[in-house]
């Protein structure tokens, strides 16, 4: 094979690629593909009742509950 013929299929092969051409793929319109209705899921946390020193604090956690507590 020539070197013209070898820099041709080279040139070929990497415009294939760039398109991202695959012959051996069985369908090519399965990309990955943007949805318009997509919304990220958000965790909801609720407010549990703790009691520090005698004193009711609503917190998520019981380290929040004392940081709650000081900032009173």
């Amino acid at each position: 094979m020539s070197k013209m013929k070898q820099m041709l299929l080279a040139t070929a092969a990497m415009c294939a690629v760039a398109q991202g051409y695959n012959p051996y793929a069985g369908k090519r319109e399965e990309r990955m593909a943007f949805n318009p209705d997509y919304k990220v899921k958000t965790s909801v946390k609720k407010l549990r009742e703790f009691t520090i020193k005698g004193n009711k604090v609503m917190a998520y956690s019981k380290k929040d509950a004392i940081k709650r507590l000081k900032h009173r």
